[in-house]
């Protein structure tokens, strides 16, 4: 026998409703199995999201000697853009068909350009995101940072601007993610 959780008086253990003052005696993720769901879906994307697929290196140039330096140098080099498009293109693609997109796009390097609409760290990874110019979209670009003059260069932007990365794309998760991004 249990205790009501609203009268206190003693009903049988397993039972939804009281007997005596009719209160539901069900925990709240039993009451709502829909919007426990759906809380639960999203905390999974939010989570696969701030992973962002890639890989979980942290070389920096502080750590890196002199050789590894010119290695970044050249490879920023030659990053060149196979792909240029806006960020709510690249929304688009992937929003009407994300297996086509992804075969378009995916593990390519692009140039994408938008409006920023955030800026910040998450689990140590720094990353702007573009805008996909939808008021209620569920999907914006995401572009890393693992350079740190790149990061540093982040400083200086703000929400709302414009700007241009080149990256190479990543999928999506809940966002689009481009990794290893520069600024143009």
């Amino acid at each position: 026998m249990l205790n009501c959780k609203a009268c206190g008086k003693e009903i049988a253990k397993g039972v939804n409703k009281c007997v005596h003052c009719g209160k539901d005696q069900r925990i709240f993720f039993m009451k709502h199995k829909i919007l426990s769901g759906i809380i639960i879906l999203f905390l999974i994307s939010a989570i696969g999201a701030a992973l962002g697929g890639g890989d979980n290196e942290d070389n920096t140039i502080a750590e890196a000697d002199s050789s590894e330096v010119s290695q970044i140098e050249d490879v920023k080099e030659e990053l060149v853009p196979e792909i240029i498009i806006s960020a709510p293109e690249l929304v688009n693609a992937y929003e009407s068909n994300e297996v086509k997109a992804n075969k378009e796009y995916g593990g390519k390097v692009v140039e994408v350009s938008g409006e920023i609409s955030d800026i910040s760290i998450m689990l140590g990874k720094t990353f702007v995101i573009l805008s996909s110019g939808q008021d209620f979209s569920l999907s914006d670009v995401q572009c890393f940072f693992d350079d740190e003059v790149e990061i540093s260069k982040i400083e200086n932007l703000s929400k709302g601007q414009q700007l241009t990365v080149v990256g190479t794309v990543d999928g999506k998760s809940m966002n689009i993610g481009i990794n290893n991004c520069i600024i143009k």
